[in-house]
């Protein structure tokens, strides 16, 4: 994240979680799909809709807390930046695991749109509960 010029500190909230088994090789063993929505507050006021791939392979399927495993997605963020309104997506790779989602982010390159073109940028949370706080690390070409 060194290499970014600005920072930006961000509370995101979960909205929604929809999630549901592509195929599974048994109960703990299984690659899932999800959907969710959150707001954003801080340095980013908004909000973002994301789809993610989940390989679970271990962990509780009736306590989902206990699941573990990788997933990479992305996030739509539609919100304001530095004073600048547009929308942006995140690619988000991570690996939930003691009940804590550990992920990193990065800016999609010219995925940017309204006055948010250009933006890159990468960052990382870990959320044990709906609500986390993201640290992002961005500028504008």
């Amino acid at each position: 994240m060194s290499e970014y010029s600005k920072h930006a500190t961000i509370t995101v909230t979960g909205k929604s979680w929809d999630e549901s088994r592509v195929v599974q090789a048994d109960p703990v063993h299984a690659v899932a799909r999800a959907t969710f929505t959150t707001t954003y507050a801080g340095d980013i006021e908004g909000e973002s809709t994301c789809a993610l791939l989940l390989s679970y392979v271990g962990g509780d399927p009736d306590k989902p807390e206990t699941m573990v495993g990788p997933y990479v997605g992305y996030e739509q963020v539609s919100g304001t930046l530095d004073g600048r309104t547009g929308t942006f997506v995140l690619e988000a790779r991570g690996e939930h695991s003691g009940g804590v989602a550990t992920t990193e982010v990065r800016v999609v390159p010219e995925s940017g749109t309204g006055e948010l073109v250009g933006l890159l940028g990468a960052g990382s949370y870990a959320a044990a509960a709906m609500e986390y706080t993201m640290k992002l690390a961005y500028d504008f070409s």
